[in-house]
């Protein structure tokens, strides 16, 4: 992440005008976060209402600064260094993902799975892949069906013991989900969106009394799309804004191909794909470098579609496939992130997520109907 350093004797009079505080524990890490600005700190405080703690008791700050200073646009403070942000209505988001980096680097005791989770008894049910392949409105329907809610997004898995923590952060639904979902109550479709476009609302809104409590991971099911027929990658881009210069040298890279634009209030995304091995994906970091003023994120991955509208089916998969996509959907593990202390290469963590894996059943599931899915998960799971 870009950053500037500002001086020791001018970080007090910044920090002062974040009069605003929440403060949070996730997992082993209590933090807060401090604004002039009060929809940032309501945006914490509607994610993570279940996870307040007292502001006397954290351990790390952030301070949001979006208004009056020298520097002529918003940032984040934490440790003494300034993570500049967009401004006007996609600083939220922004701000948010700023923030959320750093704390998952913080989760020294966790692998922390890119997945929604459920549980049967003692039994967890883990549901790992990509943003937009169907894991919320996955979980939202298992609950239905009597399963136990442990999280929507992230899955913390604890070191030492390999149990599975509950993470019942507020849900999200943006149109899409909510279009796709039955009978969705009227509590969550009468609301208005929030800053990032998506509807908010705690687990027992849908099913009271849902939540889990800590599981063993018993099912690990990697939700999957359609796959290219050659080894294509897709590389994806979140914009604050159009950027023309950017797209005009991405699209004039030889060997891509543009698959989608979606334009929402806040942000653009684009999607490319291309074949791997003709060195592109060091292109584009250098363009991303090069007009880095309007990129809210990117990563490549390797090109699979989530496509809903066919029958689904589920294969079972090896523990050591199931182990490199663990691995593959592990948030904190970045140079930076602290449970990477503990291993000296990638293999030694390869092998550590082995014993996650070791003891369960693993299966890839490719995507379909929501309710073939959900069918599959259970006739599975209930076998």
């Amino acid at each position: 992440m870009n950053s500037f350093h500002i001086p020791h004797n001018k970080l007090a009079s910044f920090k002062e005008k974040a009069v605003l505080t929440g403060a949070y524990q996730l997992l082993n890490v209590r933090f807060s976060v401090s604004s002039d600005d009060e929809a940032v700190v309501f945006m914490f405080d509607q994610m993570y209402q279940r996870f307040k703690i007292h502001p006397d008791d954290v351990e790390h700050q952030f301070y949001v600064v979006t208004s009056n200073n020298r520097f002529n646009k918003p940032f984040v403070i934490f440790r003494d260094q300034a993570y500049p942000i967009f401004a006007n209505e996609p600083m939220y988001n922004h701000a948010y993902m700023v923030i959320f980096r750093h704390i998952a680097n913080l989760f020294q005791d966790f692998y922390v799975i890119h997945a929604g989770v459920v549980s049967k008894g003692e039994d967890g049910i883990v549901l790992a892949g990509q943003s937009s392949f169907g894991k919320t409105t996955l979980t939202l329907e298992l609950v239905r069906k009597g399963y136990r809610f442990l999280s929507d997004e992230f899955c913390p898995i604890e070191r030492g013991t390999m149990r599975i923590s509950p993470f019942p952060r507020t849900l999200s639904l943006n149109e899409e989900g909510v279009a796709i979902l039955k009978n969705v109550p009227h509590a969550i479709t009468a609301q208005e969106n929030d800053k990032r476009g998506k509807k908010l609302f705690d687990i027992d809104v849908w099913e009271k009394g849902s939540i889990g409590q800590h599981a063993i991971g018993k099912y690990f099911i990697f939700v999957r799309g359609r796959k290219s027929k050659q080894e294509e990658r897709v590389f994806s881009l979140m914009l604050a804004k159009e950027d023309h210069e950017l797209i005009r040298d991405l699209k004039g890279f030889s060997g891509i191909n543009l698959i989608s634009r979606n334009e929402t209030e806040h942000y653009v995304v684009y999607r490319f794909s291309f074949r791997q091995g003709e060195g592109l994906i060091k292109k584009f970091e250098e363009a991303c470098q090069k007009y880095p003023q309007n990129i809210i994120y990117y990563d490549v991955s390797p090109y699979e579609d989530p496509y809903f509208e066919r029958e689904p089916s589920i294969v079972e998969i090896s523990k050591s496939k199931a182990a490199v996509e663990l691995m593959r959907n592990m948030i904190n593990r970045s140079q930076d992130a602290l449970v990477m202390k503990n291993y000296k290469a990638s293999s030694q963590l390869l092998l550590n997520l082995g014993e996650v894996v070791r003891q369960a059943k693993c299966y890839d599931l490719f995507t379909g109907k929501l309710d073939q899915m959900v069918e599959l998960i259970t006739k599975t799971v209930e076998a």
